[in-house]
């Protein structure tokens, strides 16, 4: 998400080299992360994911707590077994704990591409935001302050512009009919 703005905003640049040789330079900056946490989009785009993923996330908690009930009666009782008891116990241990890993990692994958899929037409809209707002704003340059790519290491904050395009970005999502 973050490269994909990152490379929007250098083509931008890049369509606007005719400005730097006009004369002022106006450079803003930023913060994309926030953007999406705290616009409307992104909040809905969160509350989403939230709702889906919380049947998962308990699913994960309940088995975690029996790996975790396991290893203790393992520990517990590992003494008192029989050798054969207890490689027994180990084998449903080491099954529970694979389970555990497999069924989180399935999770974390469904989770990314849900995440990938909601934030695709936000993030597409926050790009024609920023291209109108700076056109509007007369920027030279819009640069995501997250992009650490980008070698922004220090910005004043008098040029960020992050919550003005957040209030942007609502607006826009709400005249497309989005909410």
């Amino acid at each position: 998400m973050k490269r994909t703005v990152f490379w929007a905003l250098v083509l931008f640049l890049a369509l606007q080299v005719s400005a730097f040789a006009a004369g002022q330079v106006k450079i803003g900056v930023v913060d994309t992360g926030k953007v999406f946490s705290e616009s409307e989009p992104g909040k809905d785009a969160f509350g989403k994911l939230k709702a889906k993923f919380e049947t998962m996330t308990k699913d994960l908690e309940r088995q975690k707590k029996e790996v975790t009930k396991l290893r203790e009666d393992l520990q517990k009782q590992g003494l008192v077994l029989s050798l054969e008891a207890k490689q027994d116990k180990e084998l449903e241990f080491k099954r529970k704990v694979r389970d555990f890993q497999d069924t989180s990692q399935a999770y974390q994958q469904k989770f990314a591409m849900e995440k990938g899929r909601l934030s695709e037409p936000i993030l597409k809209l926050l790009v024609e935001v920023v291209k109108d707002y700076g056109t509007k704003n007369g920027f030279t340059m819009l640069v995501d302050k997250n992009a650490r790519v980008s070698g922004l290491l220090f910005n004043d904050p008098a040029i960020d512009v992050t919550d003005k395009i957040t209030a942007e970005l609502n607006s826009a999502w709400k005249t497309k009919g989005n909410k």
